[in-house]
């Protein structure tokens, strides 16, 4: 359907069709030649199948477009042969839709047979036609990937507009990479993350709404990140992958809206690592209110969505820790307010996150302690919290480092005179 020889024998049955056709259809027909001369395109027939024609004109103008646009490709015209191969897909799905067609197509069959054919024969051509359509995109675009990205982003486009069924692109989008993620999978096993980096971005390059690129992609980045992090300046080594990598899944992450499965968990783990890379190369160091606002708020923020993204992330072992850093990066983040002498309200709205923490850990706890008695204004109710928080971490077994004992003992003597000390 889609090669020069079957458009042509296309062309040569449009007469069969056209017996009930009038005048116009007879004029299109005209314009194509006949015997061996017989082309699927014309300029008159496009512009008289665009204008009017019998109850066939949808399909021959289908085919009449398609094999325009095949010329043109052929030729190298890419960028001309576009808006015919938009315009010719476009009648394809509307004719792909359309079962009064295919009853049509049914009697007509069966009339040149000259006996019944099955309306299985007739299903199977239907339900096969967008996949024969779609392929020879998947082709230019898989052959043009490196050299072309443009052009090869732009057939995919096609594909996604087409107007086909959204069960039918979603598989062509699906075989387009399948050979791609075993590859990679490879890759990933034998440790060659940098080269599975580059193959994916290439092929998100070409189709950025591709949610198992996309996830092939964060599995490959995780399994890295989970090495080097071992290492020693490790958050300055992976900051540009994983924000590279972020850039790369955000339009799959925006097609999905709301990710599920692997694809969930693994954004998951990135946004962790993201947070974590904040909190280590910016809030970490802070030293200015503003500034450590600034940054836990985004290590914050990256380390909220992990948790929205995968309820059981703290249940893995690399990130059982997330609630706890959650809370303090949060907790600090209304310290910063505080500091900056910013008014209660804007405290607590970054301090009701830390509290929503099921784990926030000593130091969590803590922060929290402090911001809460160090209030404009407390109620008897942050103070109760703050007594809460502070027998919390008396409690804890793992909190009896020196740094926590003595932070503890300066929440304790600062609920026992009412009032907190004020920031330095």
């Amino acid at each position: 359907m889609t090669d020069r020889a079957e458009l042509r024998a296309f062309a040569a049955r449009l007469r069969e069709h056209g017996a009930g056709d009038g005048p116009l259809d007879g004029e299109a027909y005209a314009s194509l030649g006949t015997g061996a001369d017989a082309q699927p395109w014309s300029a008159p027939a496009e512009r008289l199948w665009t204008t009017g024609g019998g109850p066939w004109r949808t399909h021959h103008l289908a085919v009449a477009l398609h094999a325009r646009a095949y010329d043109l490709e052929l030729a190298g015209e890419s960028e001309a042969a576009h808006p015919y191969w938009k315009r010719a897909l476009a009648h394809w799905a509307e004719l792909y839709h359309d079962s009064a067609f295919w009853d049509r197509m049914h009697e007509h069959l069966e009339a040149v047979a000259g006996g019944p054919v099955p309306a299985a024969t007739v299903q199977e051509v239907r339900e096969r036609l967008p996949r024969d359509l779609l392929a020879p995109h998947l082709t230019l675009a898989a052959d043009r990937r490196l050299r072309d990205p443009l052009s090869a982003r732009e057939h995919l486009d096609l594909v996604r507009e087409s107007g086909f069924p959204p069960s039918v692109i979603a598989n062509a989008r699906a075989d387009l990479v399948r050979e791609a993620l075993a590859e990679a999978s490879r890759d990933v096993e034998e440790g060659r993350y940098d080269d599975v980096v580059e193959l994916l971005a290439s092929w998100l390059t070409v189709d950025p709404g591709n949610a198992e690129a996309a996830r092939a992609l964060l599995y490959a980045t995780r399994r890295h990140i989970e090495i080097v992090v071992a290492a020693p300046g490790w958050a300055h080594k992976i900051e540009p992958l994983v924000e590279r990598v972020a850039r790369l899944v955000l339009p799959a992450w925006d097609e999905v809206g709301t990710p599920e499965g692997s694809f969930a968990v693994e954004l998951a783990r990135h946004e962790y690592w993201r947070g974590i890379v904040v909190r280590e190369l910016e809030s970490g160091p802070a030293t200015e209110p503003a500034v450590l606002e600034q940054a836990t708020l985004r290590s914050g923020r990256h380390l909220l969505r992990a948790l929205e993204l995968d309820r059981d992330l703290a249940l893995k072992s690399m990130y059982r820790d997330v609630e706890q850093l959650a809370a303090e990066e949060w907790a600090l983040a209304a310290t910063a307010r505080q500091r900056q002498g910013l008014p209660d309200g804007h405290v607590r709205d970054a301090l009701r996150r830390a509290l929503a923490m099921s784990e926030p850990g000593p130091w969590g706890r803590l922060f929290m302690a402090r911001v809460l008695i160090n209030l404009h204004a407390p109620q008897p109710e942050d103070l109760a919290t703050a007594r809460r928080l502070a027998d919390e971490v008396a409690a804890d077994p793992d909190a009896d480092k020196p740094e926590i004992v003595n932070a503890l003992r300066g929440v304790v003597l600062s609920l026992a005179t009412g009032h907190g000390p004020a920031w330095s």
